[in-house]
């Protein structure tokens, strides 16, 4: 069983992070390191999710944890701890595997499984996002292990959308492009609904496994146009990839929240409301990252925010229609995910965005200053959050997926790093 140790920590003041920002006097700390070794035969891994608190899980305390016979068919499902989160691991070779950072206990869901193949022969479509949910059909009463797992919806590069119920397999559906984004619908009518975007330029919303709506979107524009700021706005007629979406919530001049979808694609972010496309707003690099939350603080009418990350080290604040800039760091970004604020303090405040980068760097940021640098050993594959750690440390935590070695080398290893933060 892997050990925690002190994490690495780079000090942007010293001037190992970030040059375009001074590290914040109120900065979080990593204050553990843990190494999760993962199975060489599950393959490289592409994506990462994590079930992100141990209070939101469904159990109750004194609730049993294992009430089920070791002989019994329930048995052989995929076993949680109400205290450990499950961190969701997608690979290359087509593998979904679930892993308890309590003890470190790697279950496979689909072992390469994910394929078309015919004749018994499975395909290795790589796993190319992963989505972890509240489950939708858990039954109230007393809960098995099993019970404790989060629904979990998974993309690959054939365009197949997965969806796990308890541990399995409960329903697939085929687009007509690999996936390359997925996000939770935040929509209140429509709860457990989820957002997927392809590389074909489509977005769909499920529900569970029904679409309620598909729109195709169409970049357009020439290959750079003047913008109104001055200097250049890239416009990608021939990259409709969506390579980021996101749901939120934005109020109206009256105050009446509306939600709506954000979609990227190219330099181009694209807004959609009940499934119709309603505006498509150019930036000046192209965009790699996508999430939502509040960012300037706690929001009115419980609206949220989008932060866009580009190519270029930007990262902006969406809000309303209006993009401001919001911070930029030293590297283009990769990843970005989100820790809110209340994980951390039990006062209010922006909530913390997490962005991995073409480098070893993983920046935390609150109101547009960096307040934590994380040096991974490798450029990182990517970044989730865990908003507690457990029961006993309730601290929230990082997690970084990490190949450590040449790519396609036997010796190469694929790590998890579970990295403890406090403020």
């Amino acid at each position: 069983m892997a050990q925690f140790k002190r994490a690495r920590v780079s000090d942007s003041a010293n001037g190992t992070a970030c040059q375009h920002h001074t590290q914040s006097k109120d900065a979080c700390r990593f204050i553990e390191e843990k190494t999760i070794n993962l199975p060489s035969n599950i393959g490289r891994t592409a994506t990462v999710a994590a079930w992100p608190t141990y209070r939101s899980r469904l159990s109750k305390p004194g609730t049993p944890t294992d009430t089920t016979d070791e002989t019994t068919e329930d048995s052989k499902a995929p076993k949680s701890d109400a205290q450990s989160p499950l961190v969701a691991v997608g690979t290359d070779a087509g593998c979904i595997a679930l892993v308890r950072t309590v003890d470190d206990d790697v279950t496979v869901l689909d072992h390469g499984s994910s394929g078309s193949g015919t004749d018994g022969d499975n395909g290795t479509a790589a796993i190319q996002r992963i989505l972890m949910a509240k489950s939708a059909t858990a039954p109230a009463g007393p809960l098995d292990p099993s019970h404790l797992i989060p629904d979990m919806v998974t993309g690959d590069a054939e365009g197949r959308v997965a969806v796990f119920t308890l541990g399995r397999l409960f329903s697939r559906a085929t687009l007509p492009a690999p996936v390359s984004a997925l996000a939770a619908d935040t929509n209140p009518h429509t709860p457990h609904s989820y957002l997927v975007g392809d590389m074909g330029g489509s977005v769909t919303c499920y529900h569970t496994h029904e679409v309620r709506w598909r729109v195709q979107l169409h970049p357009h524009g020439t290959e750079s146009s003047a913008s109104d700021a001055g200097g250049l706005l890239l416009l990608d007629r021939d990259d409709p990839q969506v390579v980021g979406i996101c749901a939120v919530q934005w109020a109206d001049d009256a105050g009446v929240p509306t939600h709506y979808v954000l979609a990227a694609t190219g330099a181009q972010i694209h807004v959609l409301c009940h499934g119709t496309l309603v505006l498509s707003m150019p930036l000046r690099a192209r965009c790699t990252a996508l999430c939502s939350g509040s960012f300037t603080g706690p929001l009115e009418n419980g609206g949220t925010q989008a932060i866009i990350g580009d190519d270029s080290g930007n990262l902006y604040i969406l809000d309303r229609f209006t993009l401001t800039l919001y911070a930029n760091v030293a590297y283009p970004i990769t990843r970005i995910a989100v820790l809110p604020h209340l994980a951390l303090s039990a006062s209010s405040g922006p909530d913390i965005v997490v962005c991995s980068t073409q480098s070893n760097s993983v920046y935390l940021l609150c109101a547009g200053k960096i307040v934590g640098t994380y040096v991974a050993d490798a450029w990182p594959t990517d970044v989730a959050v865990i908003e507690t750690l457990s029961a006993e440390r309730g601290c929230p935590a990082l997690v970084v997926a990490e190949t450590v070695g040449q790519t396609g080398n036997r010796e190469c290893r694929c790590l998890l790093k579970i990295v403890a933060i406090e403020e």
